[in-house]
C-alpha cells in the first residue's frame, strides 16, 4: 500500500509514550500536526517492579486502538544511551571518495564487531573547493543490532510498519535547528575560525539527561546518568516517602507544608546536575576552543522541576531560555489542548521526528537495517514484476515499429510540408546567431546594470553609516535666515525689494579639516565662543543675552570637552542687511548674525526625511544631537560700501568710491541701497567668518542623543517645579 504524506512521530519513554501526527500544508513548506496522544505508563519501566516489555505492549494498544497508522509513514526514537555517536574531520578530499573515509572510520571508532551494529554517518558542515570537501564534519551513529531488533519488537508484535529509527538526541537536534535557532549560516558561509554562538540543550528523561551542544552547523552529544527519577529516589530516601508519594511531592513541591524542606532534600541531586553539566561544557569547549555558549535550552517533562531553572541560572551563570511553544509547528487543534501544552516540552522528539519523516529536518541519519528495508522493498514489488515483463514485451514491439518510423523521418531525402531537412538545419543555425547576440547583448547590459548598481550602493548610504555630507549641507542649508518674498527663486526686482531689507546671507565658500584630535581646535576657538555675545553697546549685549544662555546651555550638555576624531567646518558669508532701519532696530551686522545664522546653530533644530519611529533618523533634532558643537563667530569685517551693477552681470567691493564705516556707530548709519543712474545699486556689506565642531553621528546615535537631551530637560523642569512648590 502506498504511503501518505502523513507521518507519526513516536516516542517510547521511559515514562510514557508520545506521539504526534504530522502533515505538510499544501504548499509543502509548513509542518501540520492534526493529531497526538499521551499514554503514561502505570509504573516507570526502570522501577524493579516494572515488566517494560509488557508496559509498551499495553500503551501501544492502547495507542492504536484510538489512532489509525495504516497507510501512514512511522518514525520511532530510541534513547541516546542506547546509540553511539562519534564525531571526526575528514582530510580534504574528492566528494566521491568521502564514503570510503567513513568506512574506513567506522571500523576504527565503533568498538564492536561492524556487522553486529547498524550504522549511519552524515555530513555537518563543509565546503566543496577545487572539487575538495574542505572543513567538513562527519558524524558517525549505531546501535547494536539486537538493540534495534528490541525496539522494533513491539511493532512488530502490533503488524505496524517502522520506516525510520532515530537516536532521541538527534531528533532533538531537528526541533533545535527548525524551530529554537535563530539563524542558521549557510554552509558556503559558515567560518570555523569564528562560528555563530552554540545553544545547550538538556533534554531531562526519567532517567537520563541528553545533553545537546549546536550551532546549527556542528553537533556535540553527552548522555548524563541523572533524570528526573532521581530526585524522586532522592526525597523518598530523604523523607521516608513511598514512590507514589515521592513522585507527587517532587511535582508539588512548591505546595508542599514546607518547600524548604522538600528542596533541601533534593539538593544533592541538583548539585550533582550542574557539576556533570559543568565537566560536560568545560570538555567541550576545551575541544573547540572557538565556541560560545549563548544559552541552555530545558526540555522533557523533567525540566518542570519546580526550581532548577533558577538553580541552573544561578550555578551556570547562562541564561535558561523557556520554551513554550513549537514556533514553525501549525495546528491549532492540537496546540490549544491543555493536555499538550502540559506535556510540550516532552514532544520534542516527536516532533524531531516528524520533521524527519516530512522532509524538513537537517539531520536525517536512520538506523532501520537495510536488510528490513530490502525485504519491503521486494515484497511490494512482487506483484508488478510479471506486469512489467509482459508490458516490457509489448514495448519492445512497439519501440521496434516506432523506431524504424522515426528514423525515416529524419532521413535526409525525407521532406515535411516541402521543406527538407537542410533548409530546417540552416533556419535553427540563423535563429541560434540571433540568439547568441541577444545573450551578449544582454550580458553587456548586465555589466552595465551591475556598475550601475554598484554607484547607487556608494552614493546612498545605510542607515546605520555615519551621517553623511549630503546631510550636513541640508543642515546647513536649513539654519540659514530665508526672506519668504524670495522662496520662488524667481528673479527679484532689487528697486522692489532692496538688499538690505532681505532675511539672507550669502555664502562665498564652505571649507572643512578634518582633526584627529578636535580638543587642539577647541583649546583655541573657546575663549573667542564665550565672548562673542559681548558688544561695546549695553544694549546689543542685552539682546544676545538670550543666544548666549542657550550656548551656555548647549556646551553644559557636552559632558566632556570635545576630543578625539572629527571635522571643523567653516563658513565664510557677508550680508546686505544694514539699513539705515536696521541699524537703529540694533538689527545689523553682527547682532542679525546673531540673530539668524548663529542662533539656528546653537539653539536651532534640524529636520531629516524618513519616519521618526525608527533607525532610518528622521524628525527634527537640535544641531548638537546631529554632532554640532561650539558655533563660532571666529572673525568678523566692519561693514563697508559696496557696488552692484546688474547690468554688467558682476558683484564687486567699491575701490576709490567705497569706504569702510564703524558698524557700532549710529551715526554712520548706511544709506540703504540706492542707484546712482548707471545701474549701480549702493549697499554695505558685512563679512564674517563661522566655524563649528562636527562629529558625524548615525542615525541611531543622534536619536539616543536627542532622547537623553530630551530627558535631562523634563528631569531639569521637574526639578525646577518641585523647587517652586517647596
Amino acid at each position: 500500500m502506498a504511503k501518505s504524506n502523513a507521518v507519526w512521530g513516536i516516542d517510547i519513554g521511559q515514562c510514557a509514550l508520545k506521539a504526534l501526527r504530522c502533515t505538510l500544508d499544501a504548499d509543502g513548506e509548513s509542518v501540520i500536526t492534526d493529531t497526538y496522544d499521551y499514554i503514561e505508563y502505570p509504573k516507570i519501566l526502570s522501577q524493579p517492579e516494572a515488566d517494560p516489555e509488557e508496559l509498551v505492549r499495553e500503551a501501544l494498544e492502547q495507542f492504536l486502538s484510538r489512532n489509525d497508522v495504516v497507510g501512514d509513514s512511522v518514525a520511532i526514537s530510541v534513547p541516546g544511551q542506547a546509540g553511539l555517536s562519534r564525531f571526526f574531520k575528514p582530510p580534504p578530499v574528492d566528494a566521491k571518495t568521502l564514503p570510503d573515509i567513513v568506512k574506513y572510520e567506522v571500523k576504527q571508532q565503533i568498538p564492536f564487531p561492524i556487522e553486529d551494529v547498524i550504522w549511519d554517518w552524515q555530513q555537518m558542515g563543509g565546503t566543496i573547493v577545487d572539487g575538495r570537501t574542505v572543513d567538513a564534519e562527519v558524524g558517525l551513529f549505531a546501535m547494536k543490532r539486537d538493540a534495534v531488533l528490541r525496539a522494533l519488537r513491539p511493532f512488530d508484535e502490533a503488524d505496524v510498519e517502522v520506516d525510520i529509527i532515530q537516536l532521541s538526541p538527534l531528533a532533538i537536534f531537528n526541533v533545535v535547528c527548525n524551530d529554537i535557532l535563530d539563524e542558521i549560516p549557510n554552509k558556503e558561509d559558515f567560518d570555523p575560525e569564528s562560528p555563530p554562538e552554540s545553544l545547550v540543550v538538556m533534554s531531562m528523561g526519567t532517567d537520563t539527561t541528553d545533553l545537546i551542544v549546536s550551532n546549527g552547523i556542528k553537533l556535540w552529544l553527552r548522555n548524563i546518568p541523572i533524570g528526573g527519577n532521581h530526585f524522586t529516589k532522592q526525597l523518598s530516601r530523604e523523607l521516608k516517602l513511598t514512590q507514589a508519594k515521592a513522585e507527587h511531592l517532587k511535582r508539588n513541591a512548591r505546595q508542599a507544608e514546607d518547600p524548604k524542606t522538600v528542596f533541601k532534600a533534593m539538593r544533592p541531586v541538583f548539585t550533582d546536575l550542574v557539576n556533570e553539566v559543568q565537566r560536560s561544557l568545560t570538555f567541550f569547549q576545551s575541544m573547540d576552543k572557538t565556541a560560545q555558549i549563548s544559552k541552555i535550552v530545558l526540555l522533557g517533562n523533567a525540566a518542570k522541576l519546580p526550581g532548577l531553572r533558577q538553580f541552573l541560572n544561578k550555578q551556570l551563570q547562562i541564561d535558561i531560555a523557556k520554551v513554550t511553544t513549537f514556533e514553525n509547528l501549525q495546528g491549532t487543534e492540537v496546540i490549544s489542548q491543555p493536555s499538550f501544552k502540559d506535556n510540550l516540552l516532552s514532544f520534542a522528539p516527536s516532533y524531531g521526528l516528524c520533521l524527519q519523516g516530512t522532509g524538513k529536518a537537517v539531520m536525517n541519519t536512520n538506523l532501520l537495517p537495510n536488510e528490513i528495508v530490502t525485504e519491503r522493498i521486494i515484497r511490494a514489488k512482487k506483484p508488478w514484476v510479471l506486469a512489467s515483463v509482459g508490458i516490457l514485451m509489448v514495448a519492445l514491439m512497439f519501440s521496434y515499429f516506432m523506431t524504424d518510423t522515426a528514423w525515416w523521418k529524419v532521413d535526409p531525402r525525407y521532406q515535411a510540408d516541402n521543406v527538407s531537412w537542410q533548409t530546417a538545419k540552416q533556419a535553427i543555425d540563423r535563429q541560434n546567431g540571433i540568439s547568441r547576440k541577444h545573450k551578449r547583448d544582454d550580458d553587456d547590459l548586465k555589466i552595465k546594470l551591475d556598475k550601475m548598481n554598484r554607484l547607487a550602493a556608494e552614493l546612498v548610504s545605510s542607515s546605520e553609516d555615519k551621517s553623511s555630507w549630503t546631510e550636513i549641507q541640508s543642515a546647513i542649508y536649513q539654519a540659514l535666515p530665508k526672506d519668504a518674498r524670495l522662496e520662488n527663486l524667481e528673479s527679484v526686482d532689487p528697486n522692489e525689494h532692496s538688499f538690505e531689507d532681505r532675511k539672507e546671507l550669502y555664502l562665498d565658500h564652505i571649507e572643512t579639516k578634518y582633526y584627529k584630535d578636535v580638543g587642539e581646535w577647541l583649546t583655541t576657538v573657546k575663549p573667542i565662543h564665550d565672548t562673542m555675545f559681548e558688544s561695546t553697546q549695553e544694549e546689543i549685549t542685552a539682546l544676545l543675552k538670550p543666544i548666549k544662555q542657550a550656548a551656555e546651555e548647549a556646551a553644559q550638555q557636552t559632558a566632556t570637552e570635545l576630543n578625539g576624531p572629527g571635522w571643523i567646518i567653516e563658513i565664510k558669508a557677508h550680508h546686505f542687511h544694514n539699513s539705515n532701519q536696521q541699524v537703529l532696530k540694533r538689527n545689523s551686522d553682527k547682532t542679525y548674525l546673531m540673530k539668524t545664522l548663529m542662533t539656528s546653530l546653537i539653539d536651532g533644530t534640524v529636520e531629516f526625511p524618513g519616519n521618526p519611529d525608527n533607525v532610518a533618523g528622521g524628525g527634527e533634532y537640535k544641531f548638537q544631537d546631529f554632532g554640532v558643537y561650539y558655533p563660532t563667530l571666529v572673525t568678523s569685517s566692519e561693514r563697508s560700501e559696496q557696488k552692484i551693477n546688474f547690468q554688467q552681470d558682476s558683484i564687486g567691493r567699491g575701490n576709490d568710491e567705497s569706504s569702510s564705516q564703524d558698524s557700532d556707530a549710529p551715526g554712520n548709519a548706511p544709506s540703504g541701497s540706492t542707484s546712482d543712474g548707471d545701474g549701480n545699486y549702493v549697499v554695505w556689506r558685512y563679512d564674517f567668518t563661522v566655524q563649528m565642531a562636527w562629529i558625524p553621528r548615525s542615525p541611531r546615535e543622534r536619536m539616543e542623543a536627542k532622547t537623553t537631551r530630551e530627558a535631562a530637560a523634563a528631569n531639569k523642569t521637574a526639578g525646577a517645579e518641585a523647587e517652586e512648590d517647596n
